[in-house]
């Protein structure tokens, strides 16, 4: 069977109706036919709705096959899907009203079973995810959950069926037959609840020897559930225990080891995993090529000369970064050369020192430098030194004037960016003259 790698959107709402409608079935059926209910107004309205919910899902299954001219080959994939869309008609057919109109006649407690013809869906649902390349887990959990919820309620009434004893009191009987079922499928079994009759005890080993499988499953799947959410954490825990032991052993400074472990807390906030390349690796080049565009929208999209950019103005920054590493101390901007390009701190702290050596600021993580050089011809007024180990990602003059003959937004918002910060400069500047000049006097 071709496996897909998603449903449409409007596919997935419309299975989740489906799978609700039967769940609803599943639960208030066994229910109503177990403790023969009287039938109440609003299962009525229930009935009809879930009925029209599956005639619609048939007239979208024929329509479906017609437009897309689908041709079965084989007589038995055409007795198959002729057989699976009898059994969606029947599920169609609102039995609770077809009831309620022969209150009192023969035959509508079999009208009530033929409601059972519902549950189908569950498996075809249950199929639809199975062939799903990439399940979200949250949509699996939920799908165990359901499943074991509807088992157990079936079982509850079958046993209340078969065992014939209770108080009279409908929710009595139903507490204590839910309370059996459970205790016998967990296999805890207190036996204060024991079968009276032959049929009882042939049921009863039954739900044992299906208990010890199905509650297996249920606790195997569920502990892999939690497992897998947690996958990601554990193997950084794993990663990071590893490197301490390798610093131990090699008696590394405690500088160098403050440097390698900011780097790595770097990759846990920025990135999904530290091995974001390696899960691409397998991937044609020019698929990895676009992923990492993506990888470096994530990166600037919150910057500020970037905030009011396009989409496709993202892209187009993105894939002309280039990706540059410095260490302590060495110099990324020399004072005086004319600036052709600037730079977007990934992880690091950069210096911005004056000609006369005096340190004017320390940029950080998510900050530019250098972008001035972009917009116009001039030299650089200081130069700017890796404090740490640094990873930057470069843009060039070049590629910025290619960008900004597609997007002319982007040299509009970055001019509103340095004019800015060329006033809080001024500001600054001015400020801290009158403090000066006030200690003078």
């Amino acid at each position: 069977m071709i496996k897909t790698d998603k449903l449409t959107k409007g596919e997935i709402i419309w299975n989740s109706v489906i799978f609700l409608a039967v769940t609803v079935t599943a639960l208030e059926a066994p229910y109503s036919f177990t403790f023969n209910t009287r039938i109440q107004k609003w299962q009525l309205i229930v009935d009809g709705i879930i009925s029209l919910i599956f005639l619609c899902d048939v007239v979208y299954h024929i329509r479906q096959k017609i437009n897309k001219k689908i041709v079965l080959k084989t007589s038995r994939k055409r007795n198959k899907w002729w057989f699976l869309l009898s059994i969606d008609i029947l599920a169609s057919i609102p039995f609770d009203i077809i009831s309620y109109m022969l209150a009192g006649s023969q035959g509508v407690k079999i009208l009530n079973l033929l409601r059972f013809f519902r549950l189908v869906r569950i498996f075809r649902i249950t199929q639809i995810v199975s062939n799903l390349t990439i399940v979200p887990k949250s949509l699996r959990m939920i799908i165990y959950s359901t499943s074991f919820i509807i088992v157990v309620n079936i079982l509850s009434c079958s046993w209340h069926l078969i065992n014939k004893s209770g108080t009279g009191d409908n929710t009595t009987d139903y507490i204590m037959s839910l309370y059996w079922t459970i205790t016998t499928l967990t296999t805890i079994g207190y036996g204060d609840i024991t079968p009276t009759t032959n049929a009882a005890r042939i049921f009863t080993m039954v739900v044992m020897i299906l208990g010890a499988g199905f509650y297996g499953v249920v606790i195997g799947n569920v502990t892999k559930f939690i497992a897998d959410s947690d996958k990601h954490k554990e193997q950084t825990r794993e990663k990071m225990s590893d490197l301490l032991n390798f610093m131990k052993y090699y008696n590394i400074p405690e500088r160098l080891q403050h440097n390698v472990f900011s780097y790595y807390h770097h990759l846990l906030n920025k990135r999904f995993t530290d091995n974001d390349n390696t899960i691409i690796n397998d991937l044609p080049q020019a698929l990895q090529q676009e992923l990492k565009i993506f990888m470096n929208i994530k990166l600037i999209r919150g910057l500020p000369i970037f905030k009011d950019c396009s989409t496709s103005c993202l892209k187009d920054i993105a894939s002309s970064l280039e990706q540059k590493y410095f260490g302590p101390g060495q110099t990324i901007i020399n004072i005086g050369e004319i600036g052709q390009e600037m730079f977007i701190i990934g992880h690091g702290i950069v210096e911005v020192i004056l000609s006369d050596g005096n340190i004017v600021a320390s940029l950080h993580e998510g900050q530019v430098f250098g972008e001035i050089a972009l917009l116009k011809e001039t030299k650089r007024n200081a130069n700017v030194r890796a404090q740490s180990y640094c990873d930057l990602y470069k843009l060039s003059k070049e590629d910025f004037l290619t960008i900004i003959e597609k997007h002319p937004e982007l040299k509009e918002s970055m001019e509103k960016v340095t004019m800015k910060r060329s006033i809080d400069r001024k500001s600054s500047d001015r400020a801290t003259n009158t403090k000066q000049n006030q200690n003078a006097s």
